[in-house]
């Protein structure tokens, strides 16, 4: 990631993806579903793509324990936090809910 004028501000954590990966399962959530979490998602899912895409079946978006920016009469960010969350999915993430039972995510 870069700043506005363009210096290096971050970098990429490629023991920590590589360690995430290791895992039957990553369970992802936080805030703002529209911003750190969709960006660090699709991060993520780039790092596997590179990889093997097909372990983004490994990764499961507690969707709703997550939520857009909103700014009632200002902004809002849903759209955009649920197309990258379909995106997500249509990779082969899965979409799940905190009320399911955890053993139904395994079931697909």
């Amino acid at each position: 990631m870069e700043s506005f004028d363009k210096r290096q501000i971050v970098q990429k954590n490629i023991h920590l993806i590589q360690q995430l990966l290791e895992f039957d399962a990553v369970i992802i959530a936080g805030q703002a579903k529209s911003h750190c979490v969709a960006w660090t998602v699709d991060d993520f899912l780039t790092e596997i793509q590179q990889i093997d895409s097909s372990l983004a079946k490994k990764v499961y978006l507690l969707e709703d324990c997550t939520s857009p920016v909103v700014v009632p009469g200002v902004v809002d960010y849903s759209e955009a936090a649920d197309a990258a969350f379909e995106r997500f999915a249509a990779a082969g993430m899965h979409l799940v809910q905190s009320t399911q039972s955890i053993f139904s995510w395994f079931e697909e």
